[in-house]
């Protein structure tokens, strides 16, 4: 039976646990004693309660078991959520106990992140990581409900996409080393993203019909170590058709560049060993940039493959599958803005075709009024 008990000036308030264990809580006043005794006895009714104890650990208890569940997402997956952790969460929450995580104190944290010139993206991230703990301490009833949910996170300022033209591509991978133009090349023609790219192995490549079969991503961890992963989704898992004279630059990229052997990297460094991209992107692609006259990141180089594909009336669907999109979905939320060039071509299409057809139906009926006559 609850009840509350006057010790020493305080107020304990014992109550027994679904299992029967007697517990109890700590007031400076009866009426928080009282209304705490309230909310259990209501939990219980609900099916809500959970041992208020688990609510006592400090975040950065919880935050150790928490990276432990963890252990089935992907490496890069926990690497993301460790980083978080270390350098932007805990140093702020560490202290604080699990279930004494206020709202506005978590709206505050994520201001002065951005007041200290973080990246609106980067916030966000961090926001996501510790909302994502939160919620697991919620799913394995170590609290009632997640903070995170009563908190405004920061807005993140769509990034504008830049696209090249043909001749603005072709002058941006001219401008790379004879090693690296067909890396260039490919990425315009195939799409395909910097992880794809630098993981495609010689085995996945077939220049004499033109195929690239994408089937994983390689990516560099935080320790500089190398990860072979599969794509996000299965539509990444895909078979893509370059053309025949980005096939043809492939050809020769191989015989001169790549390594004999299946497994052999398609695009790597002097040495053999894959490409990183803060190398490559410090001592290669940004001097390219200036000497071709453009500014973009790489990413943007996918973009423009969308974009030039657009142009050349591809269908939304084709383009989908190419990018290994998840969904038409996907593609149309990131690419629909470009899509008003078709509506025009259709448009022109429409008008050649009526035209065409409008003059066939006259040249019939002057022939007929003319054999009559």
């Amino acid at each position: 039976m609850a009840h509350i008990e006057k010790q020493r000036g305080k107020y304990r308030a014992r109550f027994a646990d679904p299992l029967g264990k007697i517990q109890s809580r700590t007031f400076s006043r009866k009426a928080d004693a009282e209304r705490f005794l309230r909310e259990v006895d209501a939990d219980r009714v609900r099916g809500l309660w959970v041992d208020p104890r688990n609510a006592e650990i400090p975040l950065a208890e919880w935050a150790g078991a928490f990276l432990l569940l963890c252990r089935r997402l992907s490496p890069t997956t926990q690497e993301t959520y460790r980083r978080d952790l270390r350098q932007y969460v805990l140093p702020r929450f560490g202290s604080y106990r699990l279930g004494q995580l206020p709202a506005d104190e978590i709206e505050n944290w994520l201001s002065d992140e951005i007041a200290d010139g973080i990246a609106p993206s980067s916030v966000h991230r961090h926001y996501r990581t510790l909302r994502r703990m939160l919620e697991v301490a919620v799913q394995k009833q170590k609290i009632l409900a997640n903070p995170c949910a009563r908190v405004d996170p920061p807005r993140v300022p769509k990034r504008e996409m830049t696209f090249l033209n043909w001749e603005e591509a072709i002058r941006l991978a001219d401008a790379h080393n004879d090693r690296y133009q067909t890396l260039i090349y490919v990425a315009v023609d195939s799409g395909m993203r910097w992880s794809e790219l630098i993981g495609l192995r010689r085995g996945k490549v077939d220049p004499r019909n033109s195929k690239i079969r994408v089937t994983e991503q390689l990516v560099q961890l935080e320790d500089r170590s190398w990860l072979r992963k599969e794509p996000k989704t299965a539509a990444g898992v895909r078979s893509i058709t370059l053309s025949p004279f980005t096939a043809a630059r492939l050809s020769a990229h191989l015989d001169q560049y790549a390594d004999a052997g299946p497994d052999a990297l398609v695009f790597a460094n002097a040495s053999g060993t894959p490409l990183s991209a803060s190398s490559f992107l410090t001592h290669h692609f940004s001097k390219a940039q200036a000497a071709a006259g453009v500014k973009l990141r790489f990413h943007d180089l996918r973009h423009t493959s969308v974009a030039l594909a657009i142009a050349a009336g591809a269908h939304p669907k084709a383009i989908q599958s190419r990018m290994g999109h998840s969904s038409i979905s996907v593609t149309l939320d990131r690419y629909g803005h470009l899509l008003p060039e078709l509506d025009e071509a259709i448009a022109e299409s429409f008008g050649r075709s009526f035209s065409e057809a409008t003059g066939r139906r006259l040249h019939v009926v002057v022939k007929a009024e003319f054999s009559r006559t």
